[in-house]
C-alpha cells in the first residue's frame, strides 16, 4: 500500500546508476531494502518521513537501479552504493536496513565507519543462525518465504502488500529480487563469516531493532551483532515477525525515531 504523498525520484550516478526515492525533511536517514524489494513508499517510509529527510535506494539489479557486471557479493554492492552516496554529496548519516539490506548496510558501516553517525539493523542477515529449521529463500515459493517474516500473514499488513492477484510489475521485481538474493546470499547462505569482526570498526550508536518472534534471523542472531558492534543497544518490537518495518511500521519509525534524536548532532 503505497504513500498518497509519495516522494520524489532522483537517480544517483557513481559506479553505476542507482534510482533512490526521497522524501521527508530533518536529518538524513538512508534506508536499505532487502529481499522485500522496493515496493515503493511504505507506510514505515512515511512515518520515518516525519522526523527524518529518507532516501531509500533500489539495490542494484532490481527495477531502475543497475547491476555492474563485476558485483560478486554484497562487499560489491556496498561499494556501489557508497560511490552513489558520494556523488549525492551524503554524509554523516544515518544508515539503516533491513534484513538482507542491513546485512548490507553493515558492510558499508564496516568500510567507512566514520561516514554513518548511527546504524539501524531490523532482522539483520549477514550471520549464520546455527539453527537447522531457519526458513530457506531458495528451497520454497519467494512469497510464502516473505510470510514467514511477519508475526501473522493474516493481518492487514500482509494482505495489504502481498495478497491478491500480481501485476507484471509485482512479477517482475519478485524475480529481479530472488536473482539478487541469490547473487549475494546463496553460499554461503545468507552470511558471510568476516562480517561480524570487520563490524566492530564501527563505533558509534547502532540500534539492533528486532521483530520478537522473528524466526527468520532469531534472537541469537541479533545478540551476535550486539556482541559485534562496540555501542549498540537492543529494542525489540512485539507481535512482529521479520519484516518489523512492514508489519509493525508506527512502532518502527518511533523507535529509529528516538534513536535517531538521541545521537550527537550535525
Amino acid at each position: 500500500m503505497n504513500n498518497s504523498d509519495g516522494p520524489a525520484t532522483v537517480t544517483l550516478t557513481g559506479l553505476a546508476p542507482l534510482e533512490v526515492l526521497k522524501g521527508g525533511s530533518g536529518p538524513q536517514l538512508v534506508w536499505l531494502h532487502g529481499e522485500e524489494g522496493q515496493r515503493g513508499w511504505l507506510p514505515h517510509h512515511a512515518r520515518l518521513a516525519e522526523r527524518f529527510t529518507v532516501l531509500a535506494p533500489t539495490l542494484p539489479g532490481i527495477g531502475a537501479s543497475a547491476l555492474p557486471e563485476w558485483v560478486n557479493g554484497v562487499p560489491d554492492i556496498a561499494k556501489v552504493l557508497l560511490a552513489a552516496l558520494d556523488v549525492g554529496g551524503i554524509g554523516n548519516c544515518m544508515l539503516g536496513g533491513a534484513s538482507m539490506g542491513g546485512w548490507i548496510a553493515a558492510e558499508m558501516a564496516s568500510m567507512e565507519p566514520g561516514r554513518f553517525r548511527g546504524l539501524v539493523l531490523t532482522g539483520s542477515q549477514g550471520t549464520a543462525t546455527g539453527e537447522m529449521n531457519t526458513p530457506d529463500l531458495f528451497l520454497m515459493p519467494y512469497r510464502r518465504y516473505i510470510s514467514f517474516g511477519y508475526n501473522d500473514a493474516r493481518s492487514a499488513a500482509f494482505q495489504d502488500l502481498w495478497a491478491g492477484e500480481l501485476d507484471d510489475d509485482a512479477v517482475t521485481q519478485d524475480l529481479e529480487v530472488m536473482e539478487l538474493s541469490a547473487l549475494l546470499g546463496f553460499k554461503p547462505y545468507m552470511h558471510d563469516r568476516s562480517l561480524l569482526p570487520a563490524l566492530a570498526r564501527f563505533t558509534n550508536p547502532a540500534l539492533l531493532l528486532w521483530g520478537a518472534n522473528d524466526v527468520i534471523t532469531p534472537p541469537a542472531v541479533a545478540e551476535r551483532f550486539l556482541d559485534a558492534l562496540p555501542a549498540a543497544e537492543l529494542v525489540t518490537i512485539g507481535d512482529a515477525g521479520h519484516y518489523a518495518h512492514l508489519e509493525k511500521p508506527v512502532e518502527f519509525a518511533e523507535a529509529v525515531a528516538g534513536f535517531g534524536a538521541g545521537l550527537k548532532a550535525d
